[in-house]
C-alpha cells in the first residue's frame, strides 16, 4: 500500500479488507487527508472486525436476506436520490441484493448516504475526510453477496464515484452532490464523434463553464448527474482561412518512398534461431559431449540467458522450497533436513523438481518469489516487527501458502504459540481441516494429515474467507513438527511416509491451487457417460 501511494495513486479500491498493517495506516490516513480517494466493499473480513477508514460504524456482522433461515427476502436497489452523484440513472429490477452490512442509525447523521434499499437501508454511503473522501459499498465486490456486480449498473456507479479522484483540490473538499462533467462523445481530428477515451480526466462543475477545446478538455458531449452539455469545437465570433506556407518551405506527397529489403538479415536471423534451438534440443537429448558442471551452467547460461552468469542465481527461475530462519540453530537445521528431503520426494514421484530449501527473513526477504513458506514456532515465540506483519500480509494477499507449526503435537489444539507468532497480521477466519479439504486429495489421498506425532490437528482459511481466491486457503496452522517427521526424526516408517504425503499435497496446493476439487464429480461424470453409450 506505501508503494501506492508514494507512487501517488489518486484512488485505492480496497475489496474487503481489514487489519491494515502498522507501517500503512500513518501513511495511508496522511494521504486521505491530502486528498485520496478510498473506495471500500464489505465481506466477511469486514464484517467481523471493522477499522476506523469506513464513513459510518457498522454492526458486528452482516445482515442476510433470503436465506433459508431468514424472513426477508432478497432486496433490489431503491431509485438514487437527487443529491446522490448516482442521480440519473435507473436501477435495473432485476438486480437484488441477499447479504449486507448495516450501519449504526446515528452515525448514519455525520455521513452521506449515496443509495439505499428498497427498504431504506444504506448500499452505499460516503464521508469526507479533511480534503479526502471514503466511499463504502455495504455489499462485496463479487457477486456473492448481490448481483450488483455482475449488472452494467456497477460500472456506472464506480465510474462516478472514481471521478472525485479527479478534483484538484481533494476527493472531499466540496458538497459531494452531483459528481463532474464526463465525456461521453468527443470529436476527432476528422470532425466525427467518437466514443470518449477512459482516460480523459473528469472536469469539475466550476470548471467546465470556462472549459476551452485542449488536449485535456476535448471538445465533445459530456455529462453529469443525468445533465449534457458541450464543449464546442470553436467560438461563434472564430473565422477560419486557408494555411499560408512560408516560401521556403515545399508540398510534398506520400509518393516518395524509399525500399529497403530486409528478407536476407530476417532469413539470417531465423536460421541463427533454428541453429541455437537444435543445439539446446541436441543437449538435453545427451547427443552432445558432456562437459563438466561448470562448462554445462556456462553452456545453459550462454543459450538461455544471453551470456549473464547472474541470471543463474535468479530465484524465480528454480523452484524452491522456503522455511523461516528462528535463530535457533536446531529448528533451524532440522527445517533445511525436512525440506531438502520433501523435495527429494517431489523430485523422485512427481514433475516438480525443486532446488535447495532456502531460508529466509521474514522483515527483509521478498516472500513473492516462493510458493510455500514453512514457519517453525521458536522455543520462545515473539511478536514480529511491523515490516515483518506487512511483508506476510503482502505474501498472504498475493496467492503464497504459509504452514504455521506450532510443534507441540499435543492433540489439544493449543493454539497460543501462533497467536504470538501471528499478532498483527491480517489472519482470516480458519475452519479445521477434513478428509473432505481439497488438501486430502491433492496429490495422495488422505484421512489425516500426521506429522511426528499421529494425533495433529489442522487448520485453514474457511471457505468463505478464501471466496476471492477462488476458494485457495492462503495459511494453514497445525501443531505436528512436520520438518522432524521429514526428516526422519519418528520411529515408524509409516508414519514418516504419511508424512511426506502430506507435504507432498501440501506443494500441490500451493502450486496448483484446488484443481483436485472438481474430482469429487468423476464418478457422476462417468456414469452419465455410461449412460448415453447405452
Amino acid at each position: 500500500m506505501s508503494q501506492l501511494i508514494n507512487a501517488r495513486a489518486q484512488a485505492l479500491i480496497l475489496p474487503d479488507a481489514s487489519g491494515i498493517a502498522p507501517t500503512d495506516s500513518a501513511a495511508l490516513e496522511n494521504w486521505l487527508e491530502n486528498g485520496g480517494l478510498i473506495v471500500r466493499f464489505a465481506g466477511p473480513r469486514l464484517a467481523d472486525q471493522a477499522d476506523e477508514l469506513v464513513p459510518v460504524r457498522l454492526r458486528p456482522g452482516s445482515r442476510t436476506l433470503g436465506s433459508a433461515l431468514a424472513w426477508e427476502t432478497p432486496l433490489g436497489i431503491a431509485p438514487f436520490p437527487a443529491d446522490s452523484p448516482f442521480a440519473g440513472i435507473n436501477p435495473p429490477a432485476d438486480v437484488s441484493v441477499r447479504r449486507q452490512v448495516l450501519a449504526e442509525p446515528a452515525s448514519l447523521e455525520e455521513a452521506r448516504v449515496w443509495a439505499t434499499l428498497s427498504d431504506n437501508s444504506p448500499l452505499v454511503t460516503a464521508q469526507p475526510r479533511a480534503r479526502g473522501l471514503i466511499v463504502l459499498f455495504h455489499v462485496s465486490a463479487g457477486p456473492e453477496w448481490s448481483d450488483l456486480p455482475l449488472s452494467g449498473l456497477f460500472v456506472e456507479v464506480l465510474r462516478r464515484t472514481l471521478a472525485f479522484s479527479a478534483r484538484a483540490d481533494g476527493a472531499g473538499e466540496r458538497e459531494i452532490t452531483g459528481g463532474p462533467f464526463v465525456a461521453q462523445r468527443v470529436l476527432d481530428g476528422f470532425g466525427s464523434l467518437s466514443p470518449a477515451s477512459p482516460d480523459l480526466q473528469p472536469i469539475a462543475p466550476e470548471a467546465f463553464a470556462l472549459a476551452q477545446p485542449s488536449p485535456t478538455t476535448p471538445p465533445g458531449l459530456y455529462e453529469r448527474a443525468g445533465l449534457s452539455a458541450a464543449i464546442d469545437a470553436a467560438r461563434p465570433d472564430e473565422s477560419f482561412s486557408p494555411l499560408e506556407l512560408p516560401s521556403n518551405v515545399e508540398r510534398a506527397g506520400l509518393g516518395n518512398v524509399i525500399d529497403r529489403p530486409l528478407a536476407g538479415w530476417l532469413f539470417g536471423a531465423a536460421a541463427a534461431l533454428l541453429a541455437i534451438d537444435l543445439m539446446i534440443a541436441l543437449f538435453l537429448l545427451g547427443r552432445l559431449p558432456r562437459f563438466g558442471r561448470s562448462a554445462t551452467a556456462a553452456l545453459v547460461a550462454f543459450f538461455v540467458f544471453g551470456g549473464d552468469a547472474h541470471a543463474q542465481t535468479d530465484p524465480t527461475q528454480t523452484l524452491r522450497l522456503a522455511y523461516v530462519r528462528t535463530g535457533d540453530a536446531r529448528i533451524d537445521r532440522t527445517s533445511e533436513q525436512g525440506l531438502q528431503a520433501l523435495s527429494d520426494i517431489l523430485t523422485e514421484r512427481t514433475s516438480v523438481e525443486p532446488g535447495p530449501p532456502i531460508g529466509i527473513n521474514l522483515a527483509s526477504d521478498d516472500l513473492s518469489v516462493y510458493s510455500f513458506l514453512y514457519w517453525p514456532a521458536p522455543s520462545a515465540p515473539q511478536r514480529m516487527s511491523d515490516a515483518a506483519i506487512s511483508n506476510i500480509d503482502r505474501y498472504l494477499a498475493i496467492g503464497g501458502l504459509l504452514l504455521v507449526d506450532t510443534r507441540n503435537s499435543s492433540g489439544g489444539g493449543n493454539q497460543r504459540p501462533a497467536q504470538t507468532m501471528l499478532y498483527g497480521v491480517d489472519v482470516p477466519p480458519l475452519e479445521q481441516v477434513t478428509n473432505q479439504h481439497v488438501l486430502a486429495r491433492a496429490f495422495y489421498l488422505m484421512r489425516s494429515f500426521p506429522g511426528r506425532s499421529q494425533s495433529t490437528q489442522l487448520w485453514a482459511e474457511s471457505a468463505s474467507a478464501a471466496s476471492a481466491r477462488d476458494g485457495v486457503a492462503a495459511i494453514f496452522i497445525g501443531d505436528g513438527d512436520w520438518a522432524s517427521a521429514w526428516a526422519g526424526q519418528v520411529n515408524n516408517a509409516r508414519q514418516r511416509e504419511l508424512a511426506l504425503r502430506f507435504g507432498v499435497n501440501l506443494v500441490m496446493v500451493s502450486l496448483t491451487g484446488n484443481y483436485k476439487a472438481d474430482q469429487v464429480h468423476v464418478p457422476a461424470l462417468l456414469e452419465r457417460m455410461d449412460n448415453e453409450r447405452r
